[in-house]
C-alpha cells in the first residue's frame, strides 16, 4: 500500500479499532506518516487527537509495564507488591484533553523478543501495567523488513494474527507531496520524481556505507538548501553548489554513486529560467523542450513550488508550455499543495476541464 492510499483508508481504519502494524523499507515515510494520520482524523472528528510515539528499541520491557514493588499489606497483614505506572503511559491530563489519539511504536520488530512480549498486552488491549489507554485511542506501530538487515527479528505469531499488517510500498508521488509541503528544495523534487528508482531503493546495500532512501535525501537536501542560499530576488536558490567539499558532504548523507547522479542533475540549472522570469513573462522565458525532459521536470518542480493564489494564471500559462505529460503531474501537484485554493484560477481549471480524461488516466 502507498502512504497516500493509507491516508484514504486512515478513517475507516481507526474506526475499525485493530491495532495497525506498517512494515517497509528503511527511510520510506512509516514514521512520518503518524502526524498526517492524526491532522486527518482531527479534522473528521472537528477535535484534536492525542499523538504519542516510542521507539522500542530503546526502551526495557519494565518501561512497559512498570516496575514491582513491595508494600505492607493492610492492617499489618502480610506483604504485598505493586506495579509502578508505566513511564510510557500517557498523563491524565493528556488523555483528559485527547480522549481520541494514537500511540506509535516505533522500530518494534528491531526490539529482542523480550521486548516485543511486554509490547503485546499493549497492542493487544491498549494496556500499560494496570493503566489502559481510553476507548478512542489505538495502537500502531512500524518495522522494517526482515531483508532490510536493520536487525528485525520475527514478530511473535500471537501479535502477528491479532493485528493488521499493511506493508508500506516507496511511492514518490505521496513522497512529493509531503516533500513540498516541507520545503524540501525543488530540484530534489524533481530529481526524485524523474529518477526514483535512486531515491526510492527497494534492496539495502551491504556494505554498511553511506546509502540513499528517502529519509538521507531529505537530510541531503536541507544541507544542500542551507548551502545555496537565496538568489538576488531573495528566493531559494536553484543554483545548488557542486564544489567538492559540497560533494562529499552530500555523499556522506545518500552514498557516492547517488551523489553522483544526482549532482550530474543539478547542473540543469543553466536551462531553467528564475521564477522571476516566469512571472515577468511566461510566454518567453526559457522552456526545456521535449529533448530536455529532464530539465523540464525541473521546471514544473519550481512552478509547484511558488505557485499561489496571486502567481497561478501567469505560471500555468508557463506550464502550458512543457510537454502534455508534465502539464498533467503538474496539475495534479498543485491541488494538494493549495488545498484546492487554486482551483479559482481560470487558467488551472479550463486546462483541468479540457484534459479531464488526461488527469483520469493517470490514476492519481
Amino acid at each position: 500500500m502507498k502512504l497516500r492510499e493509507l491516508e484514504r483508508a486512515a478513517t475507516a481504519l481507526y474506526e475499525a479499532g485493530t491495532s495497525v502494524h506498517l512494515v517497509g523499507p528503511p527511510g520510506v515515510g512509516k514514521s512520518d506518516i503518524m502526524p498526517r494520520v492524526r491532522q486527518i482524523l482531527s479534522a473528521k472528528y472537528e477535535e484534536e487527537f492525542g499523538l504519542v510515539c516510542e521507539l522500542a528499541t530503546i526502551r526495557d520491557p519494565t518501561d512497559i509495564g512498570g516496575f514491582c514493588m513491595p508494600a505492607k499489606g493492610a492492617d499489618g497483614g502480610k506483604p504485598i507488591a505493586f506495579y509502578t505506572r508505566s513511564p510510557l503511559m500517557p498523563t491524565a491530563e493528556y488523555l483528559a484533553k485527547h480522549p481520541r489519539g494514537f500511540f506509535f511504536v516505533d522500530e518494534r520488530n528491531q526490539s529482542d523478543p523480550l521486548m516485543q512480549k511486554a509490547l503485546a498486552p499493549v497492542t493487544l488491549w491498549k494496556q500499560f501495567g494496570t493503566d489502559k489507554l481510553p476507548e478512542g485511542w489505538r495502537v500502531w506501530s512500524a518495522s522494517n523488513r526482515v531483508s532490510d538487515g536493520a536487525g528485525v527479528v520475527k514478530a511473535l505469531t500471537h501479535l502477528v494474527n491479532r493485528e493488521r499488517i499493511i506493508n508500506i510500498e516507496p511511492d514518490v508521488g505521496s513522497w512529493a507531496v509531503w516533500a513540498e509541503e516541507q520545503g524540501i528544495h525543488p530540484m530534489y523534487i524533481a530529481f526524485a520524481k524523474q529518477r526514483p528508482g535512486v531515491v526510492f531503493t527497494d534492496e539495502v546495500p551491504k556494505h554498511g556505507k553511506s546509502f540513499c532512501t528517502p529519509r538521507s535525501f531529505v537530510s541531503a537536501s536541507r544541507l544542500h538548501s542551507q548551502l545555496a542560499g537565496l538568489d538576488a530576488a531573495g528566493n531559494i536558490s536553484m543554483d545548488l553548489p557542486s564544489d567538492a567539499i559540497t560533494s562529499e558532504l552530500i555523499a556522506g548523507d545518500v552514498g557516492e554513486a547517488a551523489a553522483a547522479e544526482m549532482f550530474a542533475f543539478f547542473k540543469l540549472n543553466e536551462h531553467l529560467p528564475t521564477i522571476e522570469e516566469i512571472k515577468a513573462d511566461p510566454l518567453k522565458a526559457k522552456c526545456p523542450g521535449p529533448e530536455r525532459l529532464d530539465a523540464a521536470f525541473a521546471a514544473a518542480q519550481i512552478i509547484v513550488h511558488f505557485a499561489d493564489a496571486k502567481n497561478i494564471d501567469k505560471l500555468w500559462k508557463y506550464v502550458e508550455r512543457l510537454p502534455k505529460e508534465l502539464q498533467t503531474s503538474t496539475a495534479q501537484a498543485l491541488i494538494p499543495k493549495s488545498g484546492s485554493i487554486l482551483l479559482n484560477s481560470p487558467a488551472l481549471t479550463k486546462w483541468m476541464s479540457e484534459n479531464r480524461a488526461l488527469i483520469n488516466a493517470s490514476g492519481r
